[in-house]
């Protein structure tokens, strides 16, 4: 699922990383304004937040980078 904020297209499906390395994943639910609830992922302390509430307070998110799997190596392979 993809929400736009500001003019900004965001993949709720993925994991999201903010500017100050803070990683974010949508809870599936949504605010009573209609925000994407999203928690957060390396801190012991239970951490949710709106999505406009993560971009303001740890700055804008971008999607985590996915590692490439053995599939995707072995597709790359064969059509070489």
């Amino acid at each position: 699922m993809t929400t736009d904020l500001d003019g900004t297209t965001v993949d709720l499906d993925r994991v999201q990383v903010a500017l100050d390395g803070s990683r974010w994943l949508w809870t599936c639910d949504i605010s009573d304004a209609g925000d994407p609830l999203m928690q957060r992922l390396d801190s012991p302390v239970p951490t949710m937040l709106t999505l406009p509430a993560v971009i303001i307070t740890h700055g804008p998110v971008t999607p985590e980078q996915q590692r490439p799997t053995p599939a995707m190596y072995r597709q790359v392979l064969e059509a070489a």
